[in-house]
């Protein structure tokens, strides 16, 4: 049976577009959008969607072309001034419903009953010559003036499916806002970390609301895991008694003031290079959860590098089309509802793909091209937005099905050292073609 989840995810979201519940709680004040403008609240907000890469005025007149307005001409300033009225939260709402709706289907992929997701954080470099951006995030470490914010997703890298996301200043650490992410999480999840999440308080934290995880230990992080690493033991269970005040500080925080006792387990995994690392987990049945199975299972988090790279790469995150606040915000979440718009349809795709390669007997399984698949939606997803008419639907998702990539197993992808002479001027050197 063939799954139609984003056709019914894009028929709600098309729904929310068009409520007056949504233009009433994403604007900035009860007097916007409320007379007939060139670019009303509902074309503003798909105008925004369809990924705005080249020069503002080319994209401006493309999107009234393609919409059938061509007697109306909407300036860049027009536009700016627009979007000054318009929460960069209508797009956190827009994918929140995404993934409510996404989330029915119960053929999600799962992994022994859980939902694996896997929370990192990275730098978003700003525009620069923007001192309101300087002032807001904050600027680069090394004495560059620069403009920085930091991010963070917690991602479901089974489903390929941004659950939260943040984008705060620098001074904001990555703990902080994986918290709020788990806010979104709850029992049945299982977050996975690298190193940088290992304190005794974050994990008290998420015991208490029932999330179990997988966390990648440093070396020197507690006495009992320093003395489980330099052991000949692969896979111990302890109790944590009491915690060192800075993780009772970090508990208060939180209103979490009566600590008690919580087990915790270590396990080690060799690792192909001869390495051997030790993962903090609270998968405490060694009968269910073999130390054989923690070594695959923590390499799932290699999906969350994965997608930040897609975001940069692909998406283009840091090409952003203003220079305010409000500009950086409404882009960037945009970015992460356009990210799992894609996936859900890629899904969908995948599915008729296997069949079809199935029927024709192919040496290798493909999966969609996540790259050519992401240029499709440009301009297409316009149409689908704004009409219900499932020939435009149908029509991106053929699309999505040419030109799939082989997938060989037992392919490596090492880690690329990020390029230091990358381009960093956004603003004024867009592509116009």
């Amino acid at each position: 049976m063939i799954r139609e989840t984003s056709k019914r995810i894009i028929k709600r979201i098309r729904k929310k577009l068009y409520s007056n519940e949504f233009l009433i709680n994403n604007r900035i004040s009860n007097k916007n959008f409320t007379r007939k403008r060139k670019l009303p609240f509902v074309s503003l907000v798909i105008f925004m969607i369809n990924m705005i890469k080249q020069t503002l005025q080319k994209e401006l007149t493309r999107f009234m072309e393609i919409i059938k307005d061509t007697k109306t001409n909407i300036s860049k300033s027009a536009f700016s001034q627009s979007r000054l009225n318009l929460k960069p939260e209508a797009f956190i709402e827009l994918n929140e419903t995404l993934i409510e709706e996404f989330y029915k289907d119960k053929t999600i992929k799962k992994w022994n009953g859980f939902r694996i997701c896997a929370i990192d954080g990275s730098k978003l470099i700003l525009p620069t010559h923007s001192r309101e951006l300087m002032e807001k995030f904050g600027t680069l470490s090394n004495g560059m003036i620069i403009p920085e914010a930091q991010i963070s997703t917690c991602y479901d890298v089974l489903n390929e499916i941004i659950l939260d996301a943040e984008l705060e200043t620098l001074q904001v650490g990555e703990l902080k806002q994986a918290v709020c992410h788990l806010n979104k999480l709850s029992n049945g999840d299982l977050v996975i970390f690298d190193r940088g999440y290992s304190a005794v308080w974050f994990y008290y934290f998420m015991v208490q609301k029932n999330i179990d995880f997988v966390n990648r230990v440093p070396k020197n992080f507690i006495k009992d895991a320093e003395e489980f690493r330099l052991s000949d033991r692969i896979d111990e269970i302890i109790e944590i008694k009491s915690v060192p005040q800075k993780s009772r500080d970090g508990l208060q925080r939180y209103n979490i003031t009566d600590f008690k006792p919580f087990k915790i387990r270590f396990v080690k995994v060799n690792l192909d290079n001869g390495e051997i690392e030790m993962l903090a987990t609270t998968l405490l049945d060694q009968e269910k959860y073999p130390i054989e199975i923690f070594k695959d299972l923590y390499f799932k988090r290699w999906g969350i590098e994965t997608n930040y790279n897609r975001m940069k790469s692909y998406l283009n995150i840091e090409e952003f089309t203003g220079l305010s606040e409000i500009a950086i915000k409404q882009d960037f979440f945009v970015s992460m509802f356009i990210f799992n718009l894609q996936t859900v349809i890629a899904l969908d795709s995948q599915e008729e793909m296997e069949k079809e390669k199935l029927k024709n007997k192919n040496k290798y399984k493909y999966k969609i091209n996540r790259n050519l698949s992401l240029g499709y939606m440009k301009d297409r997803v316009i149409n689908i937005l704004m009409s219900d008419n499932p020939e435009y639907y149908e029509e991106l998702k053929e699309l999505f099905k040419t030109n799939p990539v082989p997938i060989r197993k037992g392919r490596k992808n090492p880690r690329i050292p990020q390029d230091k002479n990358r381009r960093i001027y956004f603003m004024n050197r867009k592509r116009a073609v």
